[in-house]
């Protein structure tokens, strides 16, 4: 959550702030006082800003111990990684031939290098213990200058990577309750603080002055829209005339009549 911390410095400031002035401003004093946060109280709320104040820094400096720890053993553990590395690699292409395959299996450098923390240490110890016990590897390694010095350096530099892990942990642990701490004492400063605002803001609800001296923002007040006129009603539409009727066709005349047949 990015902006928590955020959120707890806003609530430290605002808070002192609205406390401070409550406490020593006379006016604002005895009104309150009436609804049970009088002299008392305020020292009382006083006394839990402070503690928050106090456990966010301190997790703020815990918290920057466990990150520089972390680094520190990043550093370390990539610088004896690098040397681990190298000095596998040359020691697999002394003993690279089939007949020393016994050989690379006692170094463990048969075995895929290993990239997590323990992993490494383990592996790492057991290829410089068993060079220095054996003195007929030693004595092909040392014509490479990998002496018995050197490798000796390397396990001490195991052994203090091994502490500075041990460090980190430690740290982890540090921070953990820190940040735990820090987060109690928020979560009491915020009730507090809430519940004192309530009551000012109920108090001094016709008195924005003394709101602004608490640092406590009045609440907005919300204007009704006037109610807007009904649009008139669209007049209808004007209905087409009827097409006319189709003129009627004359009825056609009717046939003259036959004559009639001649009289014998």
């Amino acid at each position: 959550m990015p902006d928590y911390p955020r959120r707890i410095i806003t609530l430290i400031g605002d808070s002192v702030v609205g406390f401070t002035n409550a406490k020593d401003n006379e006016i604002i004093l005895s009104q309150i006082s009436e609804k049970g946060y009088n002299t008392l109280k305020m020292e009382e709320l006083l006394g839990i800003q402070s503690k928050a104040d106090q456990k966010f820094h301190e997790f703020e400096v815990k918290s920057g111990d466990r990150i520089q720890a972390m680094l520190d053993l990043d550093a370390k553990f990539a610088e004896e990684m690098n040397y681990y590395a190298n000095d596998r690699k040359l020691t697999f292409h002394i003993f690279g031939s089939e007949q020393d395959r016994g050989i690379r299996s006692q170094l463990g450098i048969d075995m895929r290098l290993k990239r997590s923390l323990y992993g490494f240490l383990e592996q790492a110890q057991q290829f410089y213990e068993t060079i220095l016990k054996k003195k007929e590897i030693l004595t092909r390694l040392d014509e490479f200058a990998l002496t018995a010095e050197k490798l000796q350096e390397r396990l001490n530099g195991l052994v203090a990577l091994r502490v500075l892990n041990d460090i980190q942990e430690a740290k982890k642990g540090i921070d953990a309750i820190a940040l735990k701490e820090r987060d109690e004492s928020y979560e009491e400063l915020r009730i507090a603080w809430g519940k004192f605002k309530t009551v000012c803001l109920i108090t001094f609800e016709k008195n924005q002055e003394h709101l602004k001296m608490l640092n406590i923002r009045p609440p907005a007040v919300r204007t009704k829209k006037p109610s807007e006129p009904e649009p008139p009603t669209p007049p209808a539409p004007p209905v087409p005339p009827a097409p006319p009727a189709p003129p009627t066709p004359p009825e056609p005349p009717e046939p003259p009549a036959p004559p009639a047949p001649p009289t014998a």
